[in-house]
Parts: C-alpha cells; sequence; structure tokens
C-alpha cells in the first residue's frame, strides 16, 4: 500500500527505507532480509558441526565412521546452503538497487515538481537538491542490515568464548570495538560534512565541464580561445577541493592503519591464549578448532562491522540533507478548483502596488507596479533588455510569489488561484523547450492528453505553420541523439503549435523574436495575434514597431512602469516611448 509524505517522512531512516522497497518491490524485499537472517544461523551451524566431526576424528573407533559421514554430509549441506544464501542475497540485492535508484530519483523529482519557480531558482535549493541525490537508499538499507547482524554475530561469538571461561579477552574486544566505533563515527562524519560543503562548488565543476563539451558553447570557445581559462578554473575548484579533504583522508587512513595493527595484535594474542589454555587444559581438538574459528570469526566481523558502521554514519547524514529537501515548502495545484473555473471568459488581471525581489538580490527588480489588464485587451510590455519585463510576466502567470503587493485574476466574477493561473494560460517563452525527442512530444506538452490524437496535433502544426519543413509527427529532432536539426525559426513553430493545444484564458509571448530574422519575426507577431485572438494577451518584446498593433502599452524600466497607454497617445507625449520608437525606426530607414 502507498503512505503520505508527511508519513515519509515522520519514519527513521531505516524504518524509511524498508516501508518504501517493501512496497514498492515486496518479493526482493522478503528474500533480501530472509537471506540476511539466515546468515548468522547458517555460519554458527558450520562451526559447531565442524567441532563435533574433529571431536569424532580424534576419539575415532569403527562404531563412529557412521557419525562421521553424517556429520561431514551434514557440514557439505551447511556449506552449500551458506553459497546458495549468499547468491540469493545477491539477487535481491541486486534488484532491489535498481528499485531503489528510481524511486530516489522519483521522489526527488516530484517533490521538485511541487516547488515555486523562485524557489527551484534559489541556488540554495538546487545545492539542497544536489545534496539529496547524493543518499542510496539501498546502500543506507544495507548498512543498516550489516551493522545489525555483524552486532549480533559479534555478540553471540563473544558469548561463547565466555562460555569457555575466556571472560576477560571478551572485554577486552568489547572495548576494543567500542572505542572503534566512536572513532570511526567521528571521523566518518568529518569527512562527508566537507564532502557535503563542497556540493556547490562540484556543481560549478560540472557547470564549466558541460562547457567544454557542449554543442553550442564549443564554437564560442574555440574561436576565443577559451579552454585553457576554463580548465584552470575547473582546476582551481578541484584543488581547493581536494586540498580540504587531503588531511582528513589522511588522518582517517592513519587511524585505520593504527586499527588494523591493533587488531593484528590482538588477533595473535587471542590465538596464542587459546593454544596455551586449551593446550595446557588437556581439551578436545574439535573445542580447539571451535575457538579458534570463532577467533578468526572475530577478527573477519569486527573491521566489518567498524567499516559498516562507518558507511551508516555517512548515508544517515545523507538522510538528513534528503529529508531536508523533501522539507521544503511546497507549491501544489488545486485541481478541483481549476476544473471548477474552468470556462471560455478571457482573464481579468490586476496588479496593485508590486515589488519583486530576487532572493539573491540587494534591491527591487520590480517596484510600485499598479496595473488593470481587462478581458480580452492585447497587451504589450515594452522596455530595454533587464527592465524587468519578463519578471513581471512571471508573476503574472503566478510562477513567482510577490515580495509586496498582490496580483489578483478573475474569470468572470470567479477569482482565480495563483497557483492555477498557469493551467489556463497559453505562453511562448524566449527560452522555450527544445526536447530531443519526436515531433509528437514536442507539441503534446501543451497538453499531454492529446499526445496520441493526431489530428489535434497536425492541426496544432498547421496553425503555427510547423507543418511545412517535410517533417511527421513521429519523426525524431535534434542532433544530440541522432535527430534532425532544426533552425530557431523552426524550433519556435513548434513551442508555438503546442501553445495552440492549450485553450487557456491568458496568452503570452515572452520575447518571441529575440532570435528571429525580420521576415520570421513578423510571421511570429502574427502569430501571437492569431494565438490571442478572444483572449486576454500579452506580448514582451523591445521591438517596438510590434506595439502599434495592441491595444495598450507597458513602457518598463528599471522595474517601474515609467508610460501607459496607446501607440497614439505614448506619441503624442513625447516622452522615453517616442524617444525610443524614433531611434528603432531609424535603424530601418
Amino acid at each position: 500500500m502507498e503512505y503520505t509524505y508527511k508519513e515519509r517522512c515522520c519514519l527513521p531512516d531505516f524504518l524509511y527505507v524498508v516501508k518504501l522497497l517493501y512496497v514498492k518491490d515486496r518479493r526482493n524485499s522478503l528474500l533480501y532480509f530472509i537471506t540476511n537472517l539466515l546468515s548468522a544461523p547458517i555460519l554458527f551451524g558450520e562451526l559447531f558441526t565442524t567441532k563435533y566431526v574433529v571431536d569424532l576424528i580424534q576419539n575415532f573407533n569403527p562404531n563412529t565412521y557412521q557419525h562421521i559421514l553424517l556429520l561431514v554430509s551434514l557440514l557439505m549441506v551447511m556449506l552449500y546452503l551458506a553459497g546458495l544464501n549468499s547468491s540469493l542475497r545477491a539477487i535481491a540485492i541486486t534488484n532491489l538497487t535498481s528499485t531503489s535508484i528510481y524511486e530516489l530519483e522519483h521522489t526527488i523529482l516530484e517533490k521538485t515538481s511541487k516547488l515555486s519557480t523562485a524557489l527551484l531558482e534559489d541556488p540554495a535549493t538546487k545545492t539542497k537538491r544536489e545534496k539529496a541525490k547524493r543518499l542510496s537508499l539501498i546502500d543506507l538499507l544495507d548498512q543498516w542490515t550489516g551493522v545489525t547482524v555483524h552486532l549480533i554475530t559479534l555478540v553471540v561469538l563473544m558469548v561463547v568464548l565466555s562460555v569457555y571461561g575466556f571472560y576477560i579477552l571478551v572485554l577486552i574486544i568489547l572495548g576494543v570495538q567500542i572505542l572503534q566505533l566512536y572513532l570511526m563515527k567521528r571521523m566518518s562524519q568529518k569527512v562527508e560534512s566537507i564532502s557535503a560543503n563542497q556540493t556547490s562548488s562540484v556543481r560549478m565543476i560540472n557547470y564549466l565541464v558541460d562547457l567544454l563539451i557542449n554543442r553550442n558553447s564549443i564554437p564560442e570557445i574555440r574561436m576565443y580561445r577559451m579552454s585553457s581559462y576554463l580548465f584552470s578554473s575547473m582546476k582551481e575548484s578541484f584543488t581547493n577541493n581536494f586540498k580540504q579533504m587531503h588531511r582528513k583522508v589522511i588522518y582517517s587512513e592513519t587511524l585505520n592503519f593504527s586499527q588494523r595493527l591493533i587488531m593484528i595484535l590482538l588477533n595473535g594474542t587471542t590465538i596464542a591464549i587459546l593454544a596455551i589454555t586449551i593446550g595446557s587444559s588437556g581439551q578436545s581438538a574439535g573445542l580447539f578448532v571451535l575457538l579458534l574459528q570463532i577467533s578468526s570469526q572475530l577478527f573477519i566481523v569486527i573491521p566489518a562491522l567498524t567499516r559498516v558502521y562507518a558507511d551508516l554514519a555517512k548515508s544517515r547524514l545523507r538522510y538528513e540533507d534528503y529529508t531536508s529537501y523533501l522539507d521544503l515548502e511546497e507549491q501544489v495545484l488545486r485541481d478541483q478548483e481549476v476544473n471548477s473555473n474552468r470556462n471560455t471568459d478571457p482573464m481579468k488581471v490586476q496588479v496593485h502596488q508590486l515589488f519583486f525581489r530576487y532572493p539573491t538580490n540587494a534591491k527591487n527588480t520590480l517596484s510600485n507596479v499598479n496595473m488593470t489588464i481587462h478581458p480580452g485587451e492585447r497587451i504589450a510590455f515594452v522596455g530595454e533588455n533587464g527592465s524587468g519585463k519578463s519578471t513581471l510576466v512571471k508573476l503574472i502567470l503566478g510562477l513567482y510569489p510577490a515580495t509586496a503587493g498582490n496580483i489578483q485574476w478573475f474569470k468572470g466574477e470567479n477569482e482565480v488561484l495563483a497557483l492555477n493561473v498557469t493551467q489556463d494560460t497559453r505562453v511562448v517563452f524566449q527560452d522555450f523547450i527544445k526536447l530531443q525527442r519526436p515531433i509528437r512530444e514536442n507539441i503534446a506538452l501543451g497538453n499531454m492528453a492529446t499526445i496520441h490524437d493526431d489530428s489535434r496535433l497536425l492541426a496544432a502544426m498547421k496553425k503555427a505553420e510547423a507543418d511545412n519543413y517535410g517533417v511527421r509527427l513521429d519523426t525524431l529532432v535534434g542532433p544530440q541523439f541522432g535527430g534532425i536539426d532544426l533552425s530557431g525559426g523552426q524550433w519556435q513553430r513548434l513551442a508555438i503549435a503546442r501553445a495552440y493545444l492549450n485553450d487557456g484564458a491568458l496568452m503570452i509571448f515572452d520575447e518571441p523574436t529575440a532570435a528571429l530574422d525580420p521576415y520570421a519575426e513578423q510571421q511570429a507577431f502574427d502569430t501571437f495575434m492569431k494565438l490571442g485572438d478572444q483572449r486576454t494577451s500579452i506580448i514582451v518584446t523591445h521591438r517596438l514597431y510590434m506595439s502599434k498593433f495592441v491595444d495598450r502599452i507597458f513602457l518598463v524600466e528599471q522595474g517601474e512602469i515609467v508610460e501607459s497607454g496607446t501607440h497614439e497617445e505614448l506619441m503624442r507625449v513625447d516622452g522615453k516611448y517616442k524617444k525610443m520608437f524614433n531611434r528603432q525606426s531609424s535603424l530601418y530607414v
């Protein structure tokens, strides 16, 4: 059965991963736990069966050979079961590894899809997400299980030694083990803390690597001979990370070496004590073999327990980073309210005393913005690059929360919640998605319910004039995976086609002509007029000749609306809009 996010986050790390994997893969989860639980009984079965075989051989007489054969057969069965158990465990853990990788990625992506756009753009959130991705669910499970199984095995081995009178030896081993676990936990936590703090710089290193191999950046990098500089920047970040980790790793390995040396001395001492004690007391050879095997197992289990306990300390810190990301405040769409407000009325937008500042900026990007966009109006936001036009659009779309002030949306008499505005909007962004997948999927992004509806997809292509360059719906586009390459204008036509599939009440074109030639630019504006038919429409542009054909213009400068009105009104005012328009017009004379 499924369980809610809150239930998951309230669970301790071990129970969380156990419940998650059990829900997703019950058969392999059961197989994994059964094989782990059987490993200790099988081990002790081998040890005691070996003891009895040796005792029978030591006291051999013709009447006991059948017992010897029976015990040897039993020992062979034990060894076979140990091998089978190990193989079944390997199968279970392989399958659970695949499940755990998928579930981790799915959970993080699902969480990401519920975060606000402003939060997603915050560098701190990106770092949190990268930290969350460092967790391995299967490692966390295997480490907890390993600690439990090794600890039980260690306790039983020491109990057996105690039964045969080696109390002091047990106390020495127990003291050494507790000290090792404490030291290794502290060291693992320090090393993991350094690694976690380097997540941001690792993101930068990966970014620089991507620049050096990205198809779009390689030409400019080679033309301006940037490779050496980018390589040196990457090396500097890498070297700084290495230096931070270097001392801790040396100290950690010194500690490991010291512990191994102690364990070697303790192992030798234990064997000597067993040999002298049993030899002088005249005990059976079988008992000596049993205790010798127990001694050997002790010094296999102790290092294994120490190592897996140290790894568990790291994984638990990573689990805290993982849950920290899952604890971020969500922005949840409310489908019932979307459906209840779904009608054909064009949208009305009221902006009152709006201020907005990005979390990483010292000053406001938008200040004191006031406007009312009436249902069915065509609006243009104009201004120089960086004036705040696109940011204002993202607030109107409900993608960003206002720092101060408010925005209200209405369809008829019904108010639309900010969380649901995007569900009722046709939009073509300047940086639209270029999906390296078939044409069908590129267009259906606008309405995934139409992905198999060829007639609607083809109709959208025709309206966007994306059907005139000889491609079919299942044609793969994008050279990265062997598909055909498209020009900027052709890619934009696909983005426009997907907008046609959303029958929204608000239409937005955000800098749609920034990378187009004059002819394609004119076509794009014609498309805006068609897309915005009988809808409230906003076009964001710094090409002012387009603004002659809209109902109202808002000139944005340094985050404020400095002029508003029709083209004719603003030309009569003889203000900034007129100067900008005349300056741009002179370029085309």
